[in-house]
């Protein structure tokens, strides 16, 4: 009777156990997937799936990889990282799609915002608003919100989880701008590297 007693104590922790690794999983599993933008979802067999939190490559690497490889197969690449409970596809664009508006683009760094005079990255959301409710009112911001494009340029060698850091602070302040205002904008994103290199020196006389 001690031994049926014994089994039955061992058998129910173990069930137990197995119900809180459950738990676990299913709290740390992200519950919804977002894709910026919405009209490029990706699709696993014409496109490349690059996890920011596990890839060797660098953000030079994956933005050369992002041109290089629609040049290949027409297909899409899709950077993809985690925000809490929510998992994240943004699929960049690159500049040879057409020709582009200077004024359509807004450029943010890892820390700043390259408008104006230049602002720090904790204004974001009012600048990010500003930029996509423009409607051609400022000369230099977008035309209007169909437009408007966000440029991300970071140091060539940051790493995933450092690009990861400023995707997830554009995505969030998107989202909040996108329910605030109640319309049907999209999250067009551009990475670039080529304006950190610096100008060749002026040829000898």
């Amino acid at each position: 009777m001690k031994k049926a007693i014994y089994i039955a104590l061992i058998f129910g922790i173990l069930i137990s156990c197995r119900q809180k690794d459950r738990t676990k999983q299913a709290e740390i599993k992200p519950s919804e997937i977002r894709e910026y933008p919405t009209d490029r979802e990706f699709k696993i067999d014409i496109g490349e799936l690059i996890g920011l939190d596990t890839t060797a490559l660098n953000f030079k690497q994956i933005t050369n990889r992002i041109s290089s490889f629609q040049e290949e197969s027409y297909g899409q690449l899709t950077v993809e990282f985690e925000d809490n409970k929510i998992k994240k596809r943004l699929t960049p664009y690159v500049y040879d799609e057409g020709l582009i508006k200077q004024k359509n683009i807004l450029r943010i760094k890892s820390d700043s915002i390259l408008i104006d005079d230049g602002y720090s990255i904790d204004e974001l959301k009012r600048i990010l608003k500003r930029h996509y409710l423009n409607k051609g009112k400022i000369p230099y911001y977008s035309d209007s919100p169909q437009k408007a494009l966000v440029e991300v340029t970071i140091d060539t060698s940051k790493n995933g989880k450092e690009l990861k850091e400023v995707l997830i602070k554009l995505t969030s302040t998107f989202d909040e701008i996108k329910e605030e205002i109640n319309d049907s904008i999209e999250l067009k994103v551009f990475f670039d590297y080529f304006r950190q290199i610096p100008p060749p020196p002026m040829p000898l006389k």
